[in-house]
């Protein structure tokens, strides 16, 4: 990309959440070093294939390129656990042209723990049968609440949540980009998917957007 926003893109941002350090990945996702935990928002598994049965024509092969991202994401941060905060699924189980991309990718990474948190597009998801540990509809740890829909935390914790599929404008350029927004008491990921819409958010008073601009962040508002 060019213009004047080079010089602000980075891979990763360091900010502190609640009292814990963390960073925002370009890729569209968040690493939590404490925990060793890459934590990641609406994989929407099957997304492509539900469209094609639909007569939609969308090209193949966008789950392996998601999950080659991750592969990166794990490698490079070196992370031990893998937390989806939902939307792993978008549609049923049965598909076997995302089923077997997913299997050998769980085989490559037998030794990571991957646990989700339930979303509105997981009815049918048997975690069991993809690798998954099931957290419910929300977990706690430390000072984060963990769930899809991002809600404020009447307890008080930080959610860390997806569900939205956030995107914003950088001044001058014309198209939108994933991003991180952040609110008081709640950061929405970015949705980890590249075959997925978005909704286009603009920060309010006490509020900043992290856009993923082409493997880097850019920072909104901090």
């Amino acid at each position: 990309m060019r213009g004047s926003h080079d010089d602000a893109i980075t891979r990763a941002l360091p900010l502190t959440l609640a009292g814990e350090a963390v960073l925002l990945l370009g890729e569209r996702a968040l690493y939590w070093p404490a925990r060793a935990r890459l934590v990641i928002a609406d994989l929407h598994l099957g997304k492509g294939h539900v469209f094609r049965q639909l007569g939609i024509a969308v090209p193949r092969g966008a789950t392996q390129g998601d999950l080659d991202r991750l592969t990166q994401l794990v490698t490079e941060t070196g992370a031990r656990e893998l937390w989806i905060v939902g939307d792993v699924l978008h549609g049923p189980m049965s598909q076997a042209d995302w089923r077997e991309d997913w299997a050998q990718w769980r085989r490559d990474h037998a030794a990571l723990d991957v646990a989700v948190l339930i979303g509105n597009h997981d009815r049918a998801l048997e975690g069991d049968a993809l690798g998954m540990r099931q957290l419910g509809d929300a977990c706690a740890d430390g000072p984060f609440l963990f769930r899809h829909l991002p809600k404020p935390d009447p307890e008080g914790r930080h959610v860390i949540a997806g569900h939205v599929h956030p995107k914003t404008r950088l001044p001058g350029v014309p198209r939108h980009w994933p991003a991180f927004w952040l609110q008081a008491g709640v950061t929405v990921l970015p949705a980890f998917s590249d075959f997925t819409g978005g909704h286009a958010v603009d920060a309010r008073a006490g509020q900043a957007l992290v856009a993923c601009v082409q493997g880097g962040v850019v920072p909104l508002g901090l």
